[in-house]
């Protein structure tokens, strides 16, 4: 496994792999309606993130990217059809990265949560305004800054 992720066990690896997917359903989610080009962007971004992100984080998304597609749609066929329910199950688990990412290494919790803060974002503009991109709803706006998962150098 991924030497940024030796401290933790098997259950909290895949939290933090799946983390970009939960995020990717909870805000292209918040509207109620997953589009295929919301997927498609966030497919891109993680593929991106290989090889854009900081060189510390670099491999964590390689991992997640050899499978991203997989992990969207296990999560999306698993999680509560109703808008409220799918919402309080992401939430839930990505508010549990508050007791992970304290067990890994400072720098690489730190970019990886800057990092999950700029997919959000991403995601979160993707869903509309002038070619797709710079319009957020006031229902993804609420999630766009991951309230739900403390900043790592706070703790």
């Amino acid at each position: 496994m991924l030497y940024q992720l030796e401290k933790l066990n098997e259950t909290e690896k895949e939290l933090v792999l799946n983390a970009p997917a939960y995020i990717t359903l909870l805000i292209a989610g918040a509207d109620d309606d997953i589009t295929e080009s919301e997927i498609r962007r966030s497919l891109q971004l993680v593929h991106t993130k290989t090889y854009s992100e900081s060189i510390d984080i670099q491999d964590i998304y390689e991992k997640i990217d050899r499978d991203f597609e997989d992990r969207l749609t296990d999560l999306i066929d698993s999680l509560p059809k109703t808008l409220q329910e799918r919402e309080a199950t992401i939430l839930g688990e990505l508010s549990k990265l508050n007791t992970i990412l304290p067990k890994m290494d400072t720098k690489i919790s730190s970019k990886y949560y800057q990092s999950l803060l700029s997919f959000a974002t991403f995601i979160a503009q993707a869903a509309g305004g002038i070619v797709g991109f710079d319009k957020v709803s006031h229902r993804e706006e609420k999630f766009v800054k991951l309230p739900m998962i403390k900043d790592p150098k706070l703790a």
